[in-house]
C-alpha cells in the first residue's frame, strides 16, 4: 500500500472518530450507550476519552504519548480548547517539554508552549491545553512537539492531530475559478 494511501485511511478514521465527538439526541440528551465504568487507572480513563495524536516516526523517537479532546465542536472564528495529554511510556525521565504549531488560518490564541514537566511518573498523565482560533472551515493538522531529557539525551517526536472545521471543505483552489471563467468565456464565443 502506497504511503499516500495509508495517511489518507489514517486522517479519515480520525476525522471518524472526532465527527462523532459529542453525539446528541433530537432532544439534546447525551445518546444512549452502556454504563460507564470508571476506570482506576487514570491513563487508562483518558484513552476513552481523548484522541491519540500520531507520531512523525515509528515508533515514536520518545517514550510518550500525547491524546488530544476537543471541549466544543471547531467553528469558524469561535475560539477553541484543545486538552491535552502527555503520558509518560517509561520512567527515569527527567523533563518533559514542548510546543504546539499550527497551518495557516488556525490561529494560535494561548498555550503555544507546553509548560516543561520534571521527572514525570511513568503511566501518570500530564494535563495541558492550549486554544486555537479557526479562520476558514477546513481540515487542519495541529502539531505537538515534544522533547525528552533522559540523563544527558534529549530527543524531540511531532504529533499530529487533524482537526475538522465546519463541514471540512476549505475555499476552492485558486485554479478553478480561471478554469471556470475560460469555459464559461468558450461557451459564449459560440453563440
Amino acid at each position: 500500500m502506497r504511503p499516500q494511501t495509508r495517511n489518507a485511511i489514517a486522517w479519515l478514521a480520525a476525522a471518524a472518530i472526532l465527527c462523532g465527538c459529542g453525539a446528541k439526541q433530537p432532544n439534546g440528551a447525551a445518546a444512549p450507550g452502556p454504563p460507564v465504568k470508571h476506570a482506576a487507572n487514570p491513563a487508562l480513563a483518558l484513552s476513552r476519552s481523548m484522541v491519540s495524536a500520531v507520531a512523525a516516526s515509528k515508533p515514536a523517537a520518545v517514550p510518550v504519548q500525547v491524546r488530544f479532546g476537543l471541549h466544543s465542536r471547531p467553528s469558524v472564528g469561535e475560539p477553541l480548547d484543545v486538552a491535552l495529554v502527555l503520558l509518560p511510556t517509561s520512567a527515569g525521565l527527567d523533563r518533559i517539554t514542548g510546543k504546539i504549531t499550527t497551518e495557516d488560518d488556525l490561529a494560535l490564541v494561548e498555550g503555544g508552549d507546553i509548560a516543561a514537566a520534571d521527572r514525570p511518573a511513568e503511566g501518570v498523565p500530564i494535563e495541558r491545553a492550549f486554544k486555537v482560533l479557526p479562520q476558514r472551515d477546513g481540515i487542519f493538522t495541529l502539531k505537538a512537539v515534544v522533547t525528552v531529557d533522559s540523563g544527558a539525551d534529549k530527543t524531540s517526536e511531532s504529533f499530529s492531530m487533524p482537526l475538522i472545521v465546519g463541514e471540512g471543505v476549505g475555499p476552492p483552489p485558486p485554479a478553478s475559478a480561471p478554469a471556470a471563467a475560460t469555459t464559461h468565456s468558450a461557451a459564449a464565443a459560440k453563440q
